[in-house]
């Protein structure tokens, strides 16, 4: 009978392990995984609109959204200090540029990436994939540097253009560089 006893209670103590087991294991899982959130419900109205002639047994639906979906705000950066430069406009045309006109000094091929948001400089502490804006000239809009001048110019930025007229109507412009 002893016998039958320890033998019942090693089962159940096995049993009993890998109940556990599994709920430390439901339990990491829960934990590890994302939860997913309780979703906003949409209230349905029905509405009969007298102006319009209803078909016999046809019904008029009016939805309610709860809100207009917005995008997130976003703050604008401050940025981390402000040093004023000449900025001039460049195309990727051969007398502006090297043996390859596309390819920034970076590596980017910007006739390829089509956006007007790439500089050049030497300015010596701003390296590549720096974040930068000129407020005076462009507002908000953040430009990366990803190319650089020649060594003659000192304190100059460049800005890529696509088109050669505009960049020549752009001149040479003194102006404040915020520093992302």
């Amino acid at each position: 009978m002893a016998k039958k006893i320890k033998k019942l209670l090693k089962i159940i103590n096995k049993s009993v392990e890998k109940s556990l087991m599994v709920l430390m294991l439901f339990f990491i899982l829960n934990l590890c995984l994302p939860h997913v959130g309780v979703a906003q419900s949409i209230e349905i109205e029905q509405e009969l609109n007298p102006q319009l002639p209803l078909e016999a047994g046809k019904v008029e639906i009016l939805i309610a959204y709860p809100q207009e979906p917005t995008l997130p705000q976003i703050k604008i950066k401050e940025p981390r200090y402000t040093i004023k430069m000449w900025v001039t406009a460049y195309n990727s045309l051969p007398n502006q540029t090297d043996a390859s006109p596309c390819i920034t000094a970076s590596g980017l091929d910007v006739c390829q990436r089509n956006m007007e948001d790439i500089i050049a400089t030497n300015y010596k502490y701003l390296p590549f994939g720096t974040k930068i804006r000129l407020p005076e000239l462009f507002g908000d809009k953040i430009f990366t540097i990803e190319d650089r001048m020649n060594q003659r110019y000192y304190r100059t930025a460049d800005i890529w253009m696509k088109d050669f007229q505009t960049a020549k109507k752009f001149g040479r412009k003194w102006t404040t560089i915020e520093i992302l």
